[in-house]
C-alpha cells in the first residue's frame, strides 16, 4: 500500500499537476475576474517552478549527511552500496532503461574499477507497478556482470525492497547474513536523497560513509542564465526535491530514520 501511495503522492506533488490544473480552471472559467486573476497565478507559477535559483536555495531545507568520503587508496572501502531507482523495463526490446540517475551506477562502477572499493551491493526491488518480477538489483547484476566485465562474486544484490527503509532493512539482513557485518561501508546513491538513505541505515545500524558527487561551487552555478532565466528542466528537478523533502518529514513522522 505505501508504494502505491507513494506513486500517488508522486503525480499529486508535481509542480507541472499544479499548472496544468491552474491553466485549466483559467481556461474554463466563465468568470472574467476570476479567470485573469488564475492566469496570473498560472504564469507566476510557471517561472517559479523554472528558475535555478529557488530550487538551488530551496534544497538547503534538506539536512546536511554524516561522514562524506571521498576514496582513495590510501581511504579503501570493503564495500559500495548502490542504491535503485534508476531503471524502468522495456517490454518491446526486452532491455533496461536508464533514468536521469544513472550516475549512481557509472560512479559505483568507477570506484570498483580503480579499486576503491571491493564489493558491490546491489539493493532495490521492482519500481514498477507493470512489471513487479522485474527486481531492479537482479537486472542490474547481470548488465555489470555482461557490459562492466565485474565478476558475479563480487556483486551481492538485495532484490526485496520498494522504498529507502526496506532498502536499508533488507540490506542489513543481507550483511548480516554474509558475514560483512565489520566491513566499511560507503553509499551510493543522488545527492538529494543521501541524507534519507544515510538515515536509514543508521536507523538499522549499519554505519555508513557517503561518496558525493555532485559539482559544488562551479562557475557555471553563478552564470547569469542559472539564476535568472526559466529553464524547463528545472520543473522535473522540483518533483525531485518535493519527493525528497516529504519523504524526509514521513520517516521521521513512521520512525524509520
Amino acid at each position: 500500500m505505501f508504494f502505491f501511495l507513494s506513486k500517488l503522492l508522486d503525480f499529486l506533488i508535481s509542480p507541472i499537476t499544479w499548472i496544468i490544473v491552474l491553466a485549466c480552471f483559467a481556461v474554463f472559467s466563465k468568470n472574467q475576474g476570476r479567470k485573469n486573476k488564475l492566469i496570473t497565478v498560472t504564469l507566476i507559477s510557471l517561472v517559479f517552478f523554472t528558475n535555478p535559483f529557488i530550487l538551488s536555495v530551496s534544497k538547503l531545507v534538506i539536512p546536511s549527511c554524516e561522514n562524506i568520503l571521498i576514496p582513495n587508496k590510501k581511504n579503501q572501502i570493503d564495500v559500495g552500496i548502490i542504491l535503485g531507482g534508476m531503471v524502468a523495463y522495456d517490454e518491446s526490446k526486452d532491455r533496461i532503461l536508464f533514468n536521469s540517475n544513472i550516475n549512481r551506477l557509472t560512479q559505483t562502477v568507477e570506484l570498483y574499477k580503480k579499486g576503491t572499493i571491493k564489493k558491490i551491493l546491489i539493493t532495490g526491488g521492482s519500481g514498477s507497478i507493470a512489471y513487479p518480477e522485474k527486481r531492479e538489483a537482479s537486472l542490474l547484476k547481470k548488465y555489470c556482470i555482461e557490459y562492466f566485465q565485474i565478476p558475479s562474486e563480487d556483486i551481492l544484490i538485495e532484490n526485496l525492497s520498494n522504498n529507502t527503509y526496506e532498502n536499508a532493512l533488507f540490506s542489513k539482513q543481507l550483511i548480516q547474513k554474509t558475514g560483512l557485518t565489520q566491513k566499511k561501508f560507503i553509499l551510493i546513491t543522488s545527492p538529494l536523497h543521501q541524507y534519507r538513505a544515510q538515515a536509514c541505515f543508521k536507523k538499522q545500524d549499519v554505519k555508513t560513509y557517503i561518496y558525493s558527487y555532485e559539482r559544488k561551487n562551479t562557475r557555471e552555478k553563478w552564470m547569469p542564465k542559472n539564476i535568472f532565466l526559466p529553464q524547463a528542466e528545472i520543473l522535473f528537478e522540483w518533483n525531485n526535491f518535493l519527493h525528497e523533502l516529504i519523504g524526509i518529514i514521513t520517516y521521521k513522522c513512521t520512525g524509520y530514520i
